[in-house]
């Protein structure tokens, strides 16, 4: 092939262009994009070998020589600035030496986007695996089902305790509370998911017999519908915790201040009447002779009344102490 055969289609081409002599490496002509791109005159450009452009780009090894060649190159224009250029050439005759013409493409910025691309998707990556790692290692059970009632996703802590209560665990693709449970534990969650297929959000407290710890545990169960961008709900998003412990604690609680109570009016009214009877004796008692008949009388009554609230205060105690709320309600 010959440059005249070229034509316009070398000078005028979009693309940068340059022949070089494949025995020196020498470039022998460019065309206007090259000269614009790379930004070096055609002056420059005639001055240099392909090993200016690039240590790279030369073609040193022969076996190359006589092969067209592709493939992105890195070059580096006058300015310093890089380009990253796809090469592709051919073999021509040009001034009758052995030469090759080349194309170069800057491809530059979608070799960017690419990376960009790249960065971001390991970013996903890593946020998904992160995710993952965080939903699998809480306690607390997640879960999504479909517009068919399907399991879509399960966390670790969902599908063990579905396995401790049915024997089985669950699958994706499975129809959610169809197997080990009976037809009212399934009308149930049937009913749950319909209402928030239909767009209601709201959270429920559930109770489950569990077989295996031989008492009812309580959950906590959050429902959300999953809506696509047009707002069409595609399925449901449910979150559940435990919170057996934490209503035993707050029954403990509500029963201890429910003594305390009673123990402030036992207080305030059985042990207020005999300390006022006694205050009262110890006012009328002859203090300045304390051998005054009257004052064994005093006394007696002194000692009933202190009786009485030795009484009251062995109630307070026994009230207090008899019972452990933390013993009684948070034992497994």
């Amino acid at each position: 092939m010959s440059l005249t055969d070229l034509g316009f289609l070398f000078d005028d081409n979009p693309n940068p262009m340059w022949i070089f002599e494949l025995s020196s490496l020498r470039i022998l002509k460019v065309n206007k994009a090259a000269i614009f791109r790379y930004r070096y005159t055609e002056e420059e450009f005639l001055n240099m070998s392909t090993d200016d452009l690039h240590a790279s780009v030369g073609f040193e090894d022969a076996d190359q020589l006589n092969k067209p060649i592709t493939g992105v190159w890195k070059h580096q224009n006058k300015n310093g600035e890089f380009i990253h250029a796809e090469i592709t050439g051919n073999n021509i005759k040009f001034q009758n030496a052995d030469c090759r013409i080349v194309v170069a493409t800057d491809v530059s910025e979608r070799l960017r986007y690419q990376e960009q691309a790249s960065l971001r998707e390991q970013e996903l990556i890593w946020t998904k695996n992160s995710l993952e790692a965080l939903i699998n290692n809480t306690e607390d059970q997640i879960w999504s089902v479909d517009k068919e009632l399907r399991y879509v996703y399960m966390n670790k802590a969902y599908r063990d305790q579905i396995a401790e209560f049915t024997g089985g665990e669950p699958k994706e693709g499975d129809y959610s509370y169809l197997q080990g449970f009976d037809a009212v534990v399934n009308e149930k969650w049937n009913e749950y998911y319909n209402r928030t297929l239909k767009g209601e959000i709201y959270t429920i407290i559930n109770e489950s017999y569990h077989p295996g710890k031989q008492r009812l545990l309580s959950f906590e169960i959050s429902f959300n519908p999953i809506f696509k961008s047009s707002n069409e709900i595609i399925g449901i998003g449910c979150f559940a915790r435990d919170i057996t412990e934490r209503l035993q604690t707050e029954k403990a609680i509500v029963e201890q201040n429910e003594r305390l109570r009673h123990i402030a009016s036992l207080t305030s009214h059985e042990l207020r009447r005999p300390v006022a009877s006694m205050l009262g004796l110890i006012n009328i008692m002859d203090r300045s002779n304390f051998f005054n008949p009257d004052n064994k009388e005093i006394i007696e009554h002194l000692l009933t009344v202190g009786n009485e609230i030795d009484e009251v205060i062995r109630l307070v105690v026994d009230k207090t102490f008899t019972e452990d709320p933390s013993k009684k309600y948070l034992a497994p």
